[in-house]
């Protein structure tokens, strides 16, 4: 049976398809997350080099929102953060979106509570696996991933060389272990 076949029954019953990709056991879960800190790694590497403070897996629970964020960076100078939001791959998008907003949201009271103190401002940063399949998900919903207004080299060059600040955010794909 074809999965269409199978979510035409599940739609049909008032219900929705879920399915979960299984690989040895635990091991998928382990890959994704190696795959997700090299490329944490990477990112961090990289802020670091171009002289951001970096802040790692910066835990929060404000007002209902909590999460964590993957990489808080300050530039110390000009006084804005980053908020990175690391993918190994893209699955829900809005999800994926929705998150990143919150993070962005928090970050201004985290950082106060971390004694960063005030930020001018925060810009969002979403940093994608490289994958032919992570690409075509961006490519396929361009209304959704539109709001970046940086992207690849540019935005890599924006952080090593921060010149004002980029309401929509920033986006690149990444292969763990490249330098971000």
């Amino acid at each position: 049976m074809t999965v269409r076949a199978l979510d035409a029954v599940a739609r049909a019953l008032g219900a929705s398809l879920s399915m979960q990709v299984e690989w040895h056991g635990e091991r998928l879960d382990r890959l994704m997350d190696a795959a997700h800190a090299e490329l944490q790694e990477s990112v961090a590497a990289l802020l670091t080099a171009a002289g951001w403070v970096v802040h790692v897996e910066v835990s929060f629970n404000r007002y209902g929102d909590r999460g964590r964020i993957d990489l808080l960076a300050i530039h110390p100078t000009l006084r804005i953060a980053v908020v990175v939001e690391i993918k190994s791959g893209i699955g829900d998008v809005q999800d994926t979106l929705g998150r990143l907003d919150v993070k962005v949201r928090v970050a201004r009271p985290v950082a106060r509570e971390l004694g960063l103190g005030e930020l001018v401002a925060v810009v969002p940063v979403l940093v994608i696996g490289d994958s032919r399949a992570a690409r075509t998900v961006v490519a396929t919903h361009g209304s959704l991933f539109g709001r970046f207004d940086v992207r690849g080299r540019a935005a890599r060059a924006w952080i090593r060389q921060p010149g004002g600040v980029i309401p929509g955010g920033l986006l690149w794909f990444a292969s763990p272990g490249s330098g971000g």
